[in-house]
């Protein structure tokens, strides 16, 4: 993010630089998107230095900063199911993405003759955005996907057009 300063940006740009060089490894033709490794590792630990910070803060030194860190603990084991789980099977005809939210598997496939429109976002925050004919949102992706510069370029090749919301 623009906004980030110092270390929040070092980290970012190294977990994005990280699923760079995963993406090197990805087969030719239809490959696995999925988070980055060292995305997962940095939740997992987050999530545990979160609790063991919580755990004791709660009750030696101030109850609500010790609180403050076991929700963000908490958050952090829920949502990391969804990042672990995380996998978009990409081919020249589809999109089948599937990934856990709360232990409830979820299953999404959209086919690239119904992407009819693409945002992409470049800088800081690079993320591609598919829409639909009625401009509704099918998938999206950001730069700690690996291969995520694959799928840029796959929608950029074929006759998807920029996404403009005055159209």
């Amino acid at each position: 993010m623009s906004y980030m300063p110092g270390v929040g940006r070092a980290m970012a740009d190294y977990l994005e630089a990280s699923a760079e060089c995963e993406e090197l490894d990805l087969p030719k033709g239809e490959f696995i998107a999925k988070m980055g490794k060292a995305y997962k590792i940095a939740l997992s630990i987050a999530a545990f230095v979160s609790l063991v910070i919580g755990i004791p803060t709660t009750f030696i030194w101030h109850e609500d900063v010790g609180i403050i860190f076991l929700i963000l603990g908490i958050v952090a084991l829920l949502v990391l199911p969804t990042i672990i789980s995380y996998r978009c099977i990409v081919n020249k005809i589809s999109l089948k993405e599937e990934y856990l939210v709360l232990f409830i598997k979820l299953k999404k496939e959209v086919l690239w003759d119904s992407v009819k429109y693409r945002k992409i976002t470049t800088g800081n925050n690079k993320s591609i955005k598919l829409y639909d004919v009625n401009g509704k949102r099918l998938m999206s992706f950001d730069s700690a996907t690996v291969g995520f510069g694959r799928i840029v370029k796959m929608a950029k090749r074929s006759a998807i057009r920029d996404y403009n919301k005055k159209r």
